[in-house]
């Protein structure tokens, strides 16, 4: 009998056991469980693009206003020293590969103000970071060496096809955290979902290799990928530090390739595209850096006294004038699609200039020429774009005028149109003729 009431009591304190440490788990915690929901990735599909364009980007040969050259930077006195051009490429031509170590998102807003420079330690990444895609990824536009190599291994041939066609290069991604609230925790918000907005988003830029560089006329060699690159540069050393950067000033900078980030910006998040709803539907996060059309030549004097011409990106904010360090003109931007309930917009009036882009902003956006569009097609007759959540959104007429180095810098007209929430999949038009 006493064996009996032993059995029922070892019992009894192990229910009381159980239920105690349930309800000590809320949900986000309980995402860094080992259970089979947070092993596979259900929901999200993670693209990279390397384009202005999130949608039908300009084709190689149309680049550079049609002439399919790359930019070239102003050369002179107190300028970039003068370059050697011997067997200059077409920008189509131009071998491309990209070493990308990882992609992270965040949720934590204020400790990643100042362009991360709080986070100061490994215990400070952990805990501001979702590590959503930690696998390395190489992309090449054609292969670098006769053996297999990382990128011929994994499909990075039609992955680089893909990151600068607009149809974006698919990372291996784990899903983020969708962390529940309460409905008045969402009420007190002014949130009518529930999950998590994320504000931030990085790709970690381990290597960036363009394909024409020479030093003092005769080609730079180095290694990509553990193999012998000739006539190629690694750009990301290039482009981590504004030109005129101190060296002191340095240490207490994030660099700007490692990573490449994008920070929501308060007109963003008013009708935000950052956010991850709980649930079962499938998402897009789509993450793109303004690399292809912005591609210029560039040159600098080495320690030795000799001219290093090299492929870097446009003096977009920036103007380099012979410096080693060439950066800030990189920009990123990040958006969670729905396909589920998103809509297509059909954009009449482009009129096929190569210089003119249709950007789409947030409505609460007024700034167009200094960040990334949430979206962009070249203004071309039948313009498209695939994906827009719902809401209202301004779609402006931009073109590159003023410096003409691939990155639009001219506010030509603007007009605001809505994506009603039902019915979805649908597609809308709205007129604005460009340019």
């Amino acid at each position: 009998m006493n064996s009996i009431y032993l059995r029922v009591l070892f019992l009894f304190i192990n229910v009381l056991v159980l239920i105690d440490c349930k309800t000590k788990l809320d949900l986000g915690d309980e995402s860094n469980l080992p259970v089979i929901s947070t092993l596979f990735n259900n929901r999200m599909l993670l693209l990279l693009k390397g384009t202005y364009a999130t949608d039908s980007p300009l084709d190689w040969a149309e680049l550079n206003n049609g002439t399919g050259d790359l930019y070239v930077d102003s050369q002179g006195a107190g300028l970039d020293p003068t370059m050697t051009l011997v067997n200059q490429p077409k920008v189509g031509s131009l071998p491309i590969f990209l070493d990308i170590g990882e992609v992270r998102i965040s949720s934590k807003y204020v400790k990643g103000l100042n362009d991360l420079t709080q986070i100061r330690d490994t215990v400070d990444s952990n805990k501001f970071w979702d590590y959503i895609a930690p696998n390395r990824q190489v992309f090449c536009t054609v292969t670098y060496s006769f053996d297999n190599n990382t990128c011929t291994e994994s499909d990075g041939i039609i992955k680089a096809s893909d990151f600068f066609n607009g149809v974006g290069a698919q990372f291996p991604s784990n899903d983020p955290s969708a962390e529940t609230v309460g409905w008045e925790s969402s009420f007190s918000a002014g949130r009518a979902w529930f999950g998590r907005e994320y504000y931030y988003a990085a790709i970690y830029f381990r290597s960036l290799v363009t394909g024409y560089a020479l030093d003092g006329g005769a080609p730079v060699s180095g290694r990509f990928d553990n193999r012998p690159i000739i006539n190629g540069l690694n750009i990301v050393p290039r482009n981590n530090y504004v030109a005129g950067t101190s060296t002191s000033a340095k240490s207490t900078i994030v660099p700007k390739m490692f990573p490449a980030l994008y920070t929501q910006l308060a007109s963003q998040s008013v009708q935000s595209d950052m956010q991850i709803r709980d649930g079962f539907d499938p998402y897009i996060l789509e993450v793109r850096v303004n690399l292809k059309e912005n591609l210029m030549l560039h040159s600098y004097v080495t320690s030795r006294a000799t001219t290093v011409t090299y492929v870097g990106i446009s003096d977009i904010f920036y103007d380099h004038k012979g410096e080693g360090d060439a950066g800030g003109n990189l920009l990123t931007r990040a958006r969670i699609i729905y396909p589920e309930t998103a809509s297509s917009l059909t954009i009449s009036g482009g009129g096929n200039s190569l210089l003119h882009y249709y950007g789409i902003f947030r409505e609460q956006e007024s700034d167009f020429v200094n960040v990334l569009p949430l979206a962009a097609t070249p203004a071309k007759q039948g313009a498209k774009i695939k994906y827009l959540n719902p809401g209202t959104y301004k779609a402006v007429c931009l073109g590159d005028l003023v410096k003409q180095d691939g990155f639009p810098d001219t506010v030509v007209r603007e007009t605001t149109f809505n994506i009603p929430d039902y019915p979805f999949r649908q597609t809308y038009n709205v007129d604005l003729t460009c340019p």
